[in-house]
């Protein structure tokens, strides 16, 4: 009787393992997969822009996604980053400045742009913050890029500034002087990028880039004050060596 015991119990224990084997198998054969929804890519890229890892311009650049390749937006992080994901299969952030894409949200288009124009004021008031909070802390050095010793030019110091708040700008007025959409001299909103000829008289030769503050200065990263200094536009040298604008947010 005491030898039987084990057998019993052992041979319980096949048949509860065998009936676990049969209904997983059981189980696996009714719930045969469905074929998953197709995603739908519903936002235009209207400039190129980095896919990145992480809602950051220090994340990982996963890749560059073209002018004209579609994106389905998966949610909109804050008021810098979307997630999304490309045609691809990558899924990552991307800036949400509507410079980049056409998404404009769930919102009415009406809404939806009193939005995108109180998005804009409120990311031209945290460029100015932004920018003015190094002021006595930054250096200038042409053909330099040094966030970690805050050492810059003029445009590596816009491409820095800018980066804080999701707007991607290559290094180079080259680049800047294209960057966004034209903005005129008596339209200029906060956060503006102003675009000047330093060299000889004016002959429009863009070579310096400065950020506008409003009430008709701006600020900008010069070899002259060997760092930030804000000047007018309305008068004096920098007026008479104004350019254009851009504007980018």
């Amino acid at each position: 009787m005491s030898r039987s015991k084990p057998i019993l119990r052992q041979l319980a224990a096949v048949g509860l393992c065998a009936a676990i084997g049969f209904g997983a198998l059981n189980i696996g054969q009714a719930s045969t997969p469905k074929a998953a929804a197709a995603t739908v890519y519903e936002t235009k890229v209207t400039y190129g822009v980095n896919l990145r890892a992480s809602a950051s311009t220090s994340g990982r650049v996963i890749r560059l996604i073209h002018t004209g390749e579609k994106v389905h937006v998966v949610s909109q992080v804050n008021s810098y980053w979307l997630k999304v994901k490309d045609q691809n299969g990558n899924t990552g952030y991307i800036s949400s400045s509507d410079k980049y894409t056409n998404y404009s949200g769930s919102s009415s288009s009406s809404s939806s742009s009193s939005s995108s124009s109180s998005s804009s004021s409120s990311k031209g008031d945290q460029v100015v913050d932004i920018a003015k909070s190094y002021m006595g802390r930054v250096s200038y050095d042409f053909g330099t890029r040094n966030p970690s010793k805050l050492i810059f030019d003029c445009s590596s110091f816009t491409e820095f500034v800018f980066a804080k708040v999701g707007v991607d700008l290559k290094w180079g007025t080259k680049y800047q002087k294209s960057a966004g959409s034209y903005a005129s001299k008596s339209s200029l909103k906060k956060g503006d990028l102003v675009f000047f000829d330093t060299v000889g008289s004016n002959n429009k030769v863009i070579n310096h880039v400065g950020i506008y503050i409003g009430s008709g200065q701006f600020i900008h990263d010069t070899p002259s004050q060997d760092g930030l200094a804000i000047n007018t536009l309305t008068s004096g040298y920098w007026s008479t060596h104004y350019v254009t604008a851009r504007r980018v947010l």
